[in-house]
């Protein structure tokens, strides 16, 4: 069940370290294209090494969840992870990458978790976690039901708009369960391409000015 946004903030504010779950994929109704991924995004100081921190999905739990693959990170830099990419049926690490590059395109930074599942279609929790399981950062979303990434930028979740945030069409790929012309779907998204961060603070500051007129 999704949290409320008072109590994911509170838990992500558990131990910031500067890295943030930035767009995730969470699959269709049908074929997927590819198999769940998130993107992880830097802002800190120095460089930050993704191969110390896990993955998990809404059980947000060390034991449960999957290292993710080392890669190095400046600020503003970012790496795109596919969720739980072990051996099953035909799909391998290698054929899980050719699959996505086929679709989206050259990643610089694409790796792997090795757990913690793939995330529900029906609405889900992504988490990062450190090895003493405190929370570093969590994207939560609702149901979906849409051919675009949940892209999180500034605090604000919502779906991926083409020629936003650096948002494209992907290439072409074969579903024969949505009815689409042809049985074929093209996704909306931007893996590995995430907007300066004077761009991030403008959205966080209209989310923010936002939330006051609500109240």
């Amino acid at each position: 069940m999704i949290r409320t946004a008072i109590a994911i903030a509170a838990a992500a504010g558990v131990a910031s370290a500067g890295i943030e779950i930035t767009e995730t994929w969470t699959g269709l109704s049908g074929e997927d294209g590819t198999q769940d991924w998130i993107e992880v995004t830097y802002y800190g100081p120095g460089t930050f090494d993704t191969g110390t921190i896990y993955y998990d999905d809404s059980s947000a739990s060390v034991a449960d969840g999957g290292l993710l693959d080392s890669f190095i990170l400046s600020n503003g830099e970012s790496a795109v992870f596919l969720l739980d990419t072990a051996p099953v049926d035909d799909l391998t690490y290698s054929t899980a990458i050719e699959e996505f590059t086929a679709i989206w395109g050259p990643v610089l930074n694409l790796g792997h978790t090795n757990g913690g599942g793939g995330l529900g279609q029906s609405g889900d929790e992504a988490y990062l976690l450190d090895a003493a399981n405190n929370i570093l950062d969590v994207l939560a979303y609702a149901a979906s039901g849409d051919l675009a990434t949940f892209e999180k930028l500034g605090g604000i979740t919502r779906l991926s708009v083409l020629g936003e945030n650096g948002a494209y069409e992907s290439n072409p790929f074969f579903n024969d369960n949505l009815g689409l012309p042809d049985d074929t779907a093209t996704l909306i998204g931007s893996p590995g391409a995430v907007p300066a961060p004077a761009t991030v603070a403008l959205l966080g500051l209209a989310g923010l000015g936002a939330a006051s007129r609500r109240r």
